[in-house]
């Protein structure tokens, strides 16, 4: 169910992406932490909600 989560949060993170979202999350990301992400680290952030999300919702 993991890899389900990890698709849905990409899919989730490409239709963001679509309305230039991307940017102001890696905009976001820079100015909360200091630290420069490129796209790839945008798509695994959401990669990585997304599989965190279905590991807790297959816990409960």
């Amino acid at each position: 169910m993991l890899l389900i989560g990890l698709i849905f949060g990409l899919l989730i993170a490409w239709f963001i992406s679509l309305f230039g979202g991307d940017t102001l999350i890696i905009q976001g990301v820079f100015e909360l932490t200091g630290k420069v992400i490129s796209k790839a680290g945008y798509y695994t952030i959401f990669a990585l909600i997304g599989m965190l999300g279905s590991a807790i919702k297959n816990r409960t």
